[in-house]
């Protein structure tokens, strides 16, 4: 950061801060005012003591002033911070803004907290990281490995901006493992949708029912549809929040009668009736794993390695080709982005209107296979003996 840096810094519709070095930061607000703050841990916590406005105190005289400033407060140094105290910092700011928190969290706890948790910071080098995660890598876990090492990565950014570390040892280590190779999440053919119904039906308790159906008739990404909330339900749409989305937009899923009927059945045997989630966990406060619909159909034969709670999107994507959808319209319902940041600063709109009607289709069709799947559960079976 250098004087003219700071000079031509504007103001925006948000406050916003600029980092600087050992805790000091340079916050903006929407008036213009600039000033000085100083972000120091405390008890597991960050916490913001302003030093003065600039330009009344300059650059040079803000750094003089930190440095006093952590004297005076006798911060501990930054050797005496362990990844546990930085991974609890993580979660502070990442609960409630990621829409796979809960298992990114669990991930973390582990295949690396459990076993680094009380280390120091400054004691965790690559070569330990690497060395952890070998086996992870030796037992084909590559994209466990990716996500690892991302949220790792994100973990120490942090206690970078915290104060507890000068710098980022791990920024450059994702180059030491292989890339995973890049598989299609296993679905079948929108046709065969009245077969894999007719396996819901005779093998699915409630809660995993519901959760196909929902998942089916949203076509909704694994995590965004266990982070769905009643207060999310409007009379015409399911809105969920940017910061849930994976796309970090706001998206809307209209509401047809067929999935008001659903909306409904979820909450029927939701045993959790104080949760704000349509699908909670026994904890009030939490929704259930992004994970578990995934979890079951891999559990069972006929599903696995055939079918994945991500692939239920792909059954949909595939009914839309078929079926004349436009490409823009169907690309929206999925929650897709279409096109550059310059197509996409002309094209606000969601396409919601024409959504709408091919919602009605798409829920129609699903309805259609769930009455084949009655058919052929009904049917007599052909291999039985006869009097």
């Amino acid at each position: 950061m250098t004087s003219k840096e700071i000079q031509a810094l504007r103001p925006r519709e948000r406050r916003y801060q600029i980092t600087d070095q050992g805790g000091l930061a340079l916050r903006v607000q929407r008036s213009g005012v600039k000033s000085w703050v100083l972000r120091v841990p405390q008890n597991g916590r960050v916490i913001d003591i302003t030093l003065g406005h600039w330009p009344e105190i300059s650059l040079m005289q803000a750094r003089a002033l930190a440095r006093r400033k952590k004297r005076e407060l006798e911060l501990e140094p930054s050797g005496s911070y362990t990844l546990r105290d930085a991974f609890k910092f993580w979660c502070s700011k990442k609960k409630g803004r990621i829409s796979s928190y809960r298992d990114e969290k669990l991930r973390l706890e582990k295949y690396v907290i459990s076993k680094l948790g009380s280390r120091q910071l400054d004691s965790i080098t690559p070569p330990v990281l690497i060395k952890l995660l070998e086996p992870v890598e030796t037992a084909g876990k590559l994209s466990t490995v990716k996500r690892l090492l991302m949220r790792v990565r994100e973990i120490f950014d942090l206690a970078v901006n915290a104060g507890f570390l000068q710098a980022n040892p791990l920024s450059k280590i994702t180059k030491v493992f292989p890339v995973p190779e890049v598989r299609h999440m296993p679905s079948i053919d929108w046709k065969e949708l009245p077969i894999v119904i007719s396996q819901i039906e005779a093998k699915a308790a409630p809660k995993y029912r519901a959760l196909f159906y929902f998942s089916l008739a949203t076509l909704l990404r694994p995590g965004e549809v266990v982070s769905v909330r009643l207060d999310w339900i409007s009379d015409e749409a399911i809105t969920i929040p940017a910061e849930f989305m994976k796309m970090k937009r706001t998206h809307r899923v209209p509401l047809t009668p067929y999935l008001i009927a659903l909306i409904q059945e979820a909450e029927a045997i939701r045993k959790n009736k104080r949760s704000p989630y349509l699908f909670p966990a026994t904890n009030k406060n939490r929704h259930i794993s992004g994970q578990a619909l995934a979890k079951w159909l891999h559990d069972k034969p006929e599903f696995k390695n055939r079918l994945v709670a991500h692939g239920l999107r792909s059954i949909g994507r595939g009914w839309f080709a078929d079926n004349g959808v436009p490409f823009e319209v169907a690309e929206a319902a999925l929650a897709h982005l279409v096109g550059s940041q310059v197509v996409r600063a002309y094209q606000r709109g969601d396409y919601f209107a024409p959504r709408q009607k091919i919602m009605l289709s798409w829920h129609a069709y699903i309805q259609s296979c769930a009455q084949c799947a009655r058919v052929l559960s009904q049917k007599p079976d052909s291999t039985g003996s006869s009097d």
